[in-house]
């Protein structure tokens, strides 16, 4: 018995030994496990350095662009090249760069040769038409007391005609010439016949950008006076590359922002031409858009970057590519669950377009998405892990 009980123990023992909680103690060297999905916290005095920027994500918004470059072009039909017209020596300069004119208002005073010749082709014109109209005047009258013949008549009608034509063709010349009707009345009432100039004027509403005339200069007729421009509405040039065309059409949104400057620059239009001919050095072909531009901060050779909207997947969460992150071989991104507050999410995406990647699964529609800072957000992250390694 003494026997039975000897062994008894010793097998007690035996199964204390192999139910020994110490067996089962985690080793200084395993790494905790996760419960639940990390999150980043930022004091409130880091969140300006951290320059967060949040999205609601949304379902078909913010797909796919393509950046390209882009210059500020005047529209042709509010930019104005003003030609001298005739040559001459300029005699007066009735705008200074920057002033802002209307329709009509005159630019430069030329005093031309060609004027004076006109001028006394008009006023012989007028003289011949005077005495035309007077013999036509008398043979009328004998032909109305069958006193003159019917070819008289005719003869005098003819020549009141011609010279009619000729006063007509004459006046016209000194409008051409820049002359208003009260300017070619004084010509005609021999007022100021030699001492009227050649007058350019304005051709539409607008702000002299440049004169390219000085008092005294002589002029040939075919330089380029002034330059005056309304930057109301304004063009965007843009430059697509070749392998990018296929994704590129008419009708597509397109932003603009101005080198150096920030989102809140943007302006937007939709594209509403793109060459069918490809420039064969740079291999592109050029877009254009339309831009109001009431400010006038938009100038014409601004350059800068533009976006065109590409094609999406609908059924997609488009996110900025820097929105996503790679953490501990995971593809994630941040979402913003409270004030401060930021979220690891692992989701799942597809192929990057344009700078923008689709979010197949991971977020859910609605929710708030760090669009900028999430790289600052996962730096926060692996210090707070390795720290908690330590």
């Amino acid at each position: 018995m003494k026997t039975e009980g000897a062994i008894s123990l010793v097998v007690a023992l035996l199964l204390a030994g192999c139910n020994d909680p110490r067996e089962h103690a985690a080793t200084p060297h395993e790494e905790p496990v996760r419960v639940g999905p990390a999150r980043v916290t930022l004091a409130p005095e880091a969140v300006p350095n951290a320059a967060i920027e949040v999205i609601v994500a949304g379902l078909g918004q913010s797909g796919p662009r393509l950046a390209v470059p882009a210059v500020i072009e005047g529209d042709p039909a509010q930019l104005a090249h003003v030609g001298a017209r005739v040559p001459g020596r300029v005699v007066a300069l009735r705008q200074a760069v920057g002033a802002t004119v209307r329709t009509g208002d005159i630019l430069v005073e030329i005093d031309a040769v060609e004027l004076h010749q006109v001028s006394t082709e008009f006023l012989t014109s007028v003289a011949r038409d005077r005495q035309a109209q007077g013999a036509l005047d008398r043979a009328r009258a004998l032909a109305a007391e069958h006193l003159g013949a019917t070819q008289d008549l005719q003869r005098a009608e003819a020549d009141a005609a011609a010279a009619r034509a000729s006063m007509l063709e004459a006046e016209e010349h000194l409008h051409f010439l820049g002359l208003r009707e009260a300017d070619i009345t004084a010509i005609r009432a021999h007022t100021s016949h030699g001492g009227t100039h050649s007058a350019v004027r304005s051709p539409i509403d607008g702000t002299v950008s440049s004169l390219g005339v000085s008092l005294g200069q002589v002029v040939t007729g075919s330089e380029e006076v002034a330059l005056v421009s309304r930057t109301t509405r304004v063009w965007c040039a843009v430059q697509v590359y070749e392998r990018d065309l296929p994704d590129v059409s008419v009708g597509a949104r397109v932003s603009f922002r101005p080198q150096g400057q920030g989102a809140e620059a943007d302006r937007t239009g939709t594209l509403v031409a793109l060459s069918n001919v490809l420039d064969p050095e740079s291999r592109t072909a050029e877009g254009r858009f339309a831009i109001d531009n009431p400010d006038g901060r938009l100038r014409p050779g601004m350059s800068g970057r533009a976006w065109i909207d590409l094609p999406l997947d609908r059924t997609a969460l488009w996110l900025p590519v820097e929105a996503v992150q790679t953490l501990d071989r995971r593809t994630v991104v941040f979402v913003e669950t409270a004030p401060r507050t930021y979220e690891e999410r692992p989701v799942r995406v597809g192929d990057e377009r344009g700078g923008r990647v689709p979010v197949r699964a991971g977020v859910r529609d609605g929710e708030r998405v760090v669009v900028r800072g999430a790289l600052t957000l996962r730096g926060e992250l692996e210090r707070a892990q390795m720290q908690e390694a330590d």
